[in-house]
């Protein structure tokens, strides 16, 4: 029997909760879509009398290029285009950047983060149903994953069974993109942009945010929290994300590139970083790696901060500083 419990609602999904103003006595105005298959929520303070109508405008049209350039599944998207050919010229800015950032992390990663996992990714099925892949089929997507791939001169090449799937950082790069937008706004004094848990965050004062992070294993509580300095972003990893069970046993969509089946030495990782689109990148990684090979990754990165929780969903440790409740 499958329990296709793959979408966790709204706020559910990651680490958006308890955000808090410390200390600020503005509202902020706030604006909620449904984009990247997740709840976008983005708060704005700013001063008073000011129309964010337009800005808000700007931002939905900044998301939805970003949605449709990173797409694997819209036949009009880009990356599912891509995935139609051994060679494409790559005529989008944004997608090209988001090839190269992703290429260059699956180094970065020891290949913990790998872009090549699309073939893999639809033979489990999360968007839909939910399916255990056969031995041969999977054997079949993991050659095609290890293939190479290259741009060069801004065509992409690469072998007509890899198929590329950027899930695992889109919704980070486009918060990045949102966050520098809001940045260059004068008048804009602090804000927090959250895709389903993907947070950027500014404030003109140098104010912190206090960001909750759900229990793994009862995502309607929260087990811990921390402070988000301004301009920094934060990603949650977690199993109870997008998944299905068969058997009682948990099927989650955070694969581990080397093996073709869900990484399951951790349950979450929460992520703090410079930017959206390493913070969404390393969640991934770092979960896939588990907590021993995390903990000496983020000893080579001290920029990063980082906590883990173990599969019964407490906390493990880490040298991200947290309160637990």
């Amino acid at each position: 029997m499958i329990n296709s419990k793959k979408y966790l609602p709204l706020f559910f999904a990651v680490i958006a909760i308890l955000i808090s103003n410390c200390g600020t006595k503005r509202e902020p105005v706030r604006r909620t879509r449904l984009m990247f298959d997740t709840v976008v929520s983005i708060s704005i303070e700013t001063e008073k009398g000011r129309d964010l109508e337009p800005i808000f405008a700007e931002i939905w049209r900044e998301l939805g290029d970003w949605e449709k350039s990173l797409s694997a599944y819209d036949s009009s998207g880009g990356i599912y285009r891509v995935n139609m050919f051994e060679e494409f010229e790559l005529t989008s800015p944004k997608l090209e950047s988001a090839l190269e950032i992703g290429l260059d992390y699956l180094v970065k990663t020891s290949g913990a983060f790998d872009i090549r996992v699309g073939g893999i990714i639809r033979l489990w099925d999360f968007t839909g149903e939910g399916d255990i892949p056969s031995d041969s089929a999977l054997s079949e997507a993991m050659r095609f994953a290890g293939n190479p791939v290259e741009i060069n001169d801004g065509r992409i090449c690469k072998s007509l069974g890899t198929k590329l799937d950027l899930g695992g950082l889109g919704k980070g790069i486009a918060a990045g993109a949102v966050a520098e937008m809001l940045d260059t706004i004068p008048f804009i004094n602090r804000y927090i942009i959250d895709l389903g848990g993907n947070i950027a965050s500014g404030d003109k004062a140098g104010k912190p945010f206090v960001i909750g992070i759900r229990h793994p294993r009862a995502p309607e509580e929260v087990i811990a929290k921390f402070k988000l300095e301004s301009g920094k972003a934060c990603a949650t990893a977690g199993d109870y994300q997008r998944f299905f069970e068969r058997d009682g046993v948990r099927y989650h969509h955070i694969i581990d590139p080397q093996k073709g089946i869900p990484a399951r030495h951790v349950s979450a990782v929460t992520v703090i970083a410079p930017d959206a689109v390493t913070a969404d990148i390393l969640s991934t990684a770092l979960f896939v790696m588990g907590f021993d090979a995390g903990m000496e990754f983020l000893s080579d990165n001290p920029e990063i901060r980082a906590c883990f929780f173990d599969l019964d969903g407490e906390y493990l440790g880490g040298n991200l500083l947290i309160e637990i409740f």
